[in-house]
């Protein structure tokens, strides 16, 4: 089937035969970035675009460009909610159910490769272009069913029984783009912009061009059908209007390219008995197609559709696996549109609700949105408001964002080098200690015993002379044999060359029983003190006991020891250096917990007001 681009005239051809079917409707122009005779690249073949079946369905129109690839192979090339979709025809061993049996959500396999069910419509053909490999007309029913897999993407079109299938994949619009092809073929003419007034209000309206579904006014409310003779409403909004942050037609640079906003919509969710409204501005830019921003206590997103359909996870938190890249589930809300303004490509309407699931990797949000014929994935990335304020040129700064957002970037900086910068100077600080323990002499230099008679309280001794080197430690350990009772000793160290002495009192004691609860028993029978930097010199160690009356007697061993090792210094170190990590994570810790306490998982003892995305 071939049409005539000039006088659109419309031939069939049936072997070496020809039939006029006369002439073909007219396109209804749109913000297509094909045109007959478009030259692009899939992968590493070229390809030209020879003919386009344009569809109508409930959300808006949809075009099949039929394509003749380099290597001889013929194909279509799909354009629809942001993206492109590559398919072939293929035959398959099994028999299709038929399309009644499909639900959205669903699983189905084709050709032996599990696929989920994304869209289900009831599309009708509105006009034709070019050459087409099939007879059809405008009114000619397309009933479809499309699936998605990781990478790949299948249509099941129930035109024809049996139905016929093409499997490829879905891609975005610079992949298609060939920098080698010629830039000077003519373009379609576009249909010029379209004033209307308010069939509500009598406010004025405008469209920019055939694909725009919808139109909602920013005086009454209304939502407007374009298409429509008599100008049918939609919807009609039930609360007070909201004014848009980022006005309606305003125009911005967002990641390398050009976009104006084309509409506005509030959408809301219900939690708990609560209701949270948040906004969301339909962008479109010429080289780019169109993408969303999405807004909510100041905390912007900026979306757009998937090319890959993200795995998940079942789990108490399920996890959506998305290009290397794991995302948290965060809340399942129940979305309703609640106020439209301005043009969309699909006809939206207040009242519209949705089921809608996100899942958090900072600084992305993966959402998934599910109607009654239609799956759809997008993913966002948190753009801070003064970078939003900033790209559309706003008079005035944006408010200030409050609270924390699902997939704002944490500001509190990762405890993560200051974990390492611990270990490695706990590990240097470990080689000193441990070199340091090496060469320490650890040596005896006295040992003596105190024993006190039955009976009696008070005892002394002196030690005998003995020589210390100077500039290192003394530890003076004791060893008694006390049992539920104590001992108190005065220990005098003392310089015979210099008379200077060193003066300590030590008491040990050590106690224990049985009560209702089992044995018992504190305190400890063994002390130790430890004098820092003991000049050098002879010594003399003066011991003074004391005890409570007892029938038994008691014995005191006391053992010198020059130049112990000394672990407490390393100890306290490493606890000091501690605190820098610890802080640094408690930060962290503090901003997550905040993070997650509006969602479906909040931590025990957060107050879950039921955010949404």
């Amino acid at each position: 089937m071939a049409v005539c681009g000039f006088c659109r005239s419309t031939l069939v051809r049936h072997d070496a035969d020809l039939e006029n079917l006369g002439t073909m409707a007219t396109l209804a122009e749109d913000r297509s970035p094909f045109r007959l005779r478009f030259r692009g690249r899939y992968g590493s073949v070229g390809f030209e675009l020879i003919g386009r079946l344009q569809l109508k369905y409930a959300q808006g129109y949809w075009n099949e460009w039929y394509a003749r690839l380099d290597d001889g192979r013929l194909g279509w090339v799909s354009e629809g909610s942001g993206l492109c979709y590559v398919t072939f025809e293929q035959t398959l061993k099994t028999q299709l159910p038929p399309i009644t049996e499909f639900s959205v959500g669903q699983t189905a396999k084709l050709g032996g490769k599990p696929y989920t069910v994304t869209n289900i419509e009831a599309a009708e053909c509105v006009a034709i272009e070019g050459e087409l490999p099939f007879r059809a007309a405008p009114g000619y029913a397309a009933p479809a069913v499309d699936l998605r897999s990781d990478a790949g993407f299948a249509s099941l079109d129930y035109s024809e029984d049996p139905p016929k299938v093409y499997i490829g994949e879905a891609v975005t619009l610079d992949t298609l783009l060939d920098p080698a092809a010629p830039t000077d073929t003519p373009k379609v003419a576009r249909a010029e912009a379209r004033a209307f007034k308010c069939s509500s209000c009598g406010a004025p309206l405008s469209v920019r061009g055939p694909d725009i579904r919808a139109v909602g006014c920013a005086h009454c409310g209304a939502v407007v059908d374009p298409d429509d003779a008599n100008l049918k409403i939609l919807s009609r909004v039930v609360e007070k209007l909201a004014i848009p942050k980022l006005p309606v037609g305003s125009q911005g640079k967002l990641q390398g390219r050009a976009y104006t906003v084309i509409g506005f919509m509030r959408r809301a969710t219900t939690v708990e008995g609560i209701r949270y409204s948040w906004d969301e501005y339909l962008l479109h830019a010429a080289d780019a197609g169109y993408a969303w921003l999405t807004e909510y206590n100041g905390h912007w997103n900026f979306a757009k559709p998937l090319t890959r359909l993200p795995s998940i996870k079942p789990a108490t938190q399920p996890v959506a696996r998305f290009l290397d890249r794991d995302y948290k589930h965060y809340q399942r809300s129940q979305a309703e549109v609640t106020q439209v303004i301005g043009e969309f490509n699909w006809q939206v309407k207040v009242g519209d609700k949705a089921s809608c699931d996100d899942y958090v990797s900072p600084p992305y949000l993966l959402s998934a949105e599910r109607s009654e014929t239609e799956l759809s994935w997008s993913l966002a990335e948190y753009v801070p408001h003064a970078v939003v304020a900033q790209a559309f040129q706003l008079p005035k700064p944006l408010p200030e964002p409050t609270g924390v957002a699902p997939n704002q970037p944490s500001p509190r900086e990762s405890s993560a080098p200051y974990w390492l910068a611990y270990l490695a100077i706990a590990a240097i600080a470990g080689v000193v200690q441990f070199v340091s323990v090496g060469a320490a002499a650890n040596k005896t230099v006295w040992q003596g015993r105190l024993d006190m008679p039955m009976g009696q309280p008070q005892h002394s001794m002196t030690s005998e002379p003995f020589v210390l080197e100077g500039g290192h430690n003394l530890a003076i350990r004791q060893e008694t044999d006390v049992d539920n009772r104590w001992l108190y000793t005065e220990l005098n160290l003392i310089n015979r060359d210099t008379g200077e002495s060193f003066r300590l009192g030590r008491e040990v004691s050590f106690y224990r029983g049985h009560d209702s609860d089992g044995a018992w028993s504190e305190g400890s029978a063994s002390d130790e003190a430890l004098l820092a930097d003991v000049p050098a010199g002879t010594y003399l160690l003066e011991i003074d006991a004391e005890t409570e009356a007892h029938k038994a007697g008691l014995s005191d061993r006391i053992t010198l020891v020059r130049d112990v090792p000394i672990w407490r210094n390393y100890w306290l170190l490493l606890g000091f250096l501690l605190l820098f990590p610890c802080w640094v994570w408690l930060r962290a810790a503090s901003f997550e917990q905040q993070r997650w306490a509006d969602s479906d998982y909040a931590p025990s003892g957060s107050d879950d007001d039921g955010d949404d995305d």
